[in-house]
């Protein structure tokens, strides 16, 4: 029998006494390499392996009490195969583990791998749709290349609303033409309904990375201390503005256990930048009538949500990274930031084998916007510096260019071919960077 079947078997069962259990229960997870606590990427529950429900497999197991008649139904099994696969009632062997509060499958990869949440938020509109899929599909390219790690999907179908926005983007049939991702609705696809009760409680769907070293690199004997899964998510706008989120959509929750905060700043939806911008620029989104958000607001929302869920006292600063992405730099960059097509890489080959990040250039290029947002933007300045012990400034073009008004739906679009994403990965490898040892390293600029 192996460690895993024995963990869940004795665990599942109920047989043992309580000083019984707690021998097993550290005996056989030294062996089984599992964690000893759990948390789910949906609900946030925390939970230990033995509590694990599975979906069972027996096509006559149909009805779950929490995700309705067309899910397969959650048991806590007895009965395990000699791989440690549950074996539900009808004798079907299963693979799926489920949350036992929400029922919801949960990757596999996250009983083993620790797990770093990261939370991105923003206005509706801000960009964060665009910035997602362009920043996961220019990591899949910098992680192997430069850093000798693989990312992958933990579990293909809970990213594929994100895989199908990097392919309308990066792998589109008709590159020369119009494309949109959708934009992020407060309900739909990307959240997953849950029964309690007579209440129905929405979830957010995460997006989860695995992210190991590859054989070349150079600290691949520790890869079990390097390998992370990566949990990220994707918001409606509006679950952040004030009021915008209730018990029946704990959507925002995950807040409470980011390792760091990515905020998008829109200054396209900011009355100063666009007035600022006006004069030089013929994008759409700084001509139009665009509607401008009080996107400090929504950051204070953002911070007491936080300081009500995790006890943080008001005088108390967050202690964590927060990064406060600039989004659509080539909406506003070339008025009041010319220098922005001279952008180095931030990542930089190294001797030890795998890139680094040059963070004394992020740093400097963060100074340098602290001093626009000071200009422009006083009160988000004061909002973020206020709640965030560190707040790093970054830039990011997702597109690389402005997008193009549809003339028969007045919808903004951007043709593929000439996506040229600009620094989209960078506020992500920096925050794995300073939140995450080991995985992302950094390096010093060459004396020239």
């Amino acid at each position: 029998m192996s460690p895993v079947t024995a963990l869940w078997k004795h665990w599942a069962s109920g047989s043992l006494q309580p000083i019984e259990l707690t021998a097993v229960r550290k005996t056989v997870l030294s062996e089984s390499g599992l964690l000893s606590q759990i948390t789910c990427p949906h609900c946030w529950h925390r939970f230990e392996p033995a509590e694990t429900l599975w979906a069972s497999a027996h096509p006559r197991l149909y009805g779950d009490a929490r995700l309705g008649p067309d899910v397969q139904r959650r048991f806590l099994p007895t009965r395990f195969d000699a791989g440690g696969n549950a074996i539900d009632s009808q004798g079907s062997f299963c693979s799926e583990v489920c949350c036992p509060k929400c029922h919801l499958v949960i990757p596999r990869t996250m009983f083993e791998l620790r797990c770093i949440f990261y939370s991105i938020l923003g206005s509706p509109g801000s960009g964060k749709s665009h910035m997602l899929a362009t920043t996961t599909w220019q990591m899949r390219q910098a992680m192997g290349q430069r850093f000798k790690l693989s990312i992958s999907d933990a579990d293909p179908d809970s990213n594929r609303q994100l895989n199908e926005s990097e392919e309308r983007l990066f792998f589109n049939e008709h590159p020369d033409k119009l494309a949109w991702i959708p934009k992020t609705e407060k309900e739909g696809e990307l959240y997953q309904p849950v029964q309690f009760g007579d209440e129905t409680i929405w979830y957010p769907r995460p997006f989860v990375f695995v992210v190991q070293p590859l054989a070349d690199h150079p600290q691949t004997e520790q890869r079990d201390e390097i390998s992370r899964a990566i949990c990220l998510y994707d918001n409606a706008g509006e679950h952040f503005l004030p009021g915008g989120e209730s018990s029946i959509s704990p959507a925002t929750q995950h807040l409470n256990i980011s390792r760091g905060l990515l905020f998008l700043f829109d200054p396209t939806q900011h009355a100063r930048f666009r007035e600022a911008c006006k004069a030089d620029s013929s994008d759409p989104q700084i001509q139009g009538t665009g509607r401008s958000h009080r996107q400090d607001q929504i950051l204070h929302e953002a911070a007491n949500r936080i300081r009500t869920h995790s006890g943080l006292a008001q005088q108390q600063k967050y202690g964590k990274p927060l990064i406060v992405v600039i989004t659509k730099m080539d909406a506003w960059a070339p008025t009041l930031w010319p220098e922005w097509t001279e952008l180095e890489d931030p990542i930089r080959d190294s001797k030890q084998g795998i890139a680094g990040l040059d963070n004394t250039l992020i740093e400097e290029v963060s100074h340098k916007l602290r001093t626009i947002m000071a200009k422009l933007a006083p009160e988000f300045v004061n909002a973020a510096e206020g709640f965030a012990e560190k707040v790093t400034y970054i830039p990011v073009s997702a597109l690389g260019h402005a997008p193009e008004e549809d003339p028969e739906t007045g919808m903004l679009g951007v043709r593929p071919q000439a996506v040229t994403p600009v620094w989209a990965e960078v506020p992500l490898l920096y925050l794995l960077n300073q939140t995450s040892t080991g995985l992302i390293p950094s390096v010093r600029r060459s004396a020239v």
